[in-house]
């Protein structure tokens, strides 16, 4: 067992890949320094010098950053790379993520100096604040709420005569009841929907619900959380990585269902489960979501109620 491995994801390929490498120092440090665990790593070899990128994760699972080790001039050179830090100047969108140096601890001070390693706090309200647009999807499912304008001025000129009780100015006008009463049941049935999707947003997202991400590795992420109040998310049980869903009993009936719902529709099912999709599926009682297509740190999302 290797104490720089992400629980559940130990093999002794990855074991030999770790130790065998040269970024192995960096590797090391980052795992002591900031508590971070690999998760897998893929073949490079495209550069004198270079061997595999290695992916590194919070200890709860969620990917963070990649590292690796390769020759710059002919000086052995470490790399870190996330899209979770920034510089201002560079030319590519890779080069401004990553950071490198040819000595492990200069590379280290510098991530510690930038804040360049997310916590698990920040990552945290990165994904829960996600949950907003579960709620707005679930807002639409319910149907509009919009109040549109569909009487004339003169026609608003009658009724504010006839509310109060004066006389309009000669101008002969005239109030049609039948498309009034059409109008205020448009708005009755708008204020309806509007209360209907306050209860069914409290009983769904202010109550325990699962949170399930899936990702590039073909892996998901899950937890139980529950809103507080309308910025504040309580996080009832941590994100964790898995490689199958299958690992979480208490998702098999839903996920299943989700999969046969979906299977032989038109949406593409990302990880083989979840739809990439954004909608509010009433029947199933759950929110499919997402803001980028799925990649090694973004994901297709899924909430639905424990």
């Amino acid at each position: 067992m290797s104490v720089y491995i992400l629980d559940g994801f130990q093999t002794e390929e990855l074991k030999q890949a770790i130790h065998s490498d040269p970024a192995f120092p960096l590797i090391r440090e980052m795992c002591f320094k900031f508590g971070l665990k690999v998760l897998n790593f893929t073949e490079m070899g495209i550069n004198e010098g270079e061997k595999r990128k290695f992916q590194l994760c919070l200890p709860n699972g969620i990917a963070v950053c990649k590292a690796w080790s390769g020759m710059v001039d002919g000086k052995r050179t470490y790399f870190y790379r996330s899209p979770y830090y920034r510089k201002e100047r560079g030319r590519t969108a890779e080069d401004k993520e990553t950071i490198h140096s040819t000595k492990v601890s200069s590379l280290i001070a510098t991530l510690k100096r930038v804040n360049a390693i997310p916590s698990v706090e920040n990552m945290n309200t990165k994904k829960t604040k996600l949950i907003e647009n579960a709620m707005g999807l679930m807002d639409k499912a319910m149907g509009s709420t919009y109040k549109s304008s569909e009487l004339s001025a003169n026609e608003v000129h009658a009724l504010l005569c006839a509310y109060l009780g004066e006389t309009p100015n000669g101008n002969h006008l005239t109030i049609d009841r039948i498309k009034c009463q059409k109008v205020l049941d448009k708005y009755n049935e708008a204020d309806r929907v509007l209360v209907k999707g306050k209860e069914e947003q409290q009983r769904f997202f202010y109550n325990p619900f699962y949170l399930i991400g899936a990702d590039g590795h073909g892996h998901f992420i899950v937890s139980k959380v529950k809103l507080v109040s309308e910025n504040q998310c309580e996080i009832i049980e941590p994100f964790k990585r898995y490689k199958d869903i299958a690992e979480r009993e208490d998702l098999i009936p839903v996920m299943t269902m989700v999969k046969l719902a979906y299977e032989d529709n038109t949406h593409v099912l990302q990880n083989g489960y979840i739809p990439v999709t954004d909608k509010y599926d009433e029947n199933l009682d759950s929110v499919f979501f997402y803001s980028e297509r799925a990649t090694h740190y973004d994901y297709i999302w899924m909430a639905t109620p424990c």
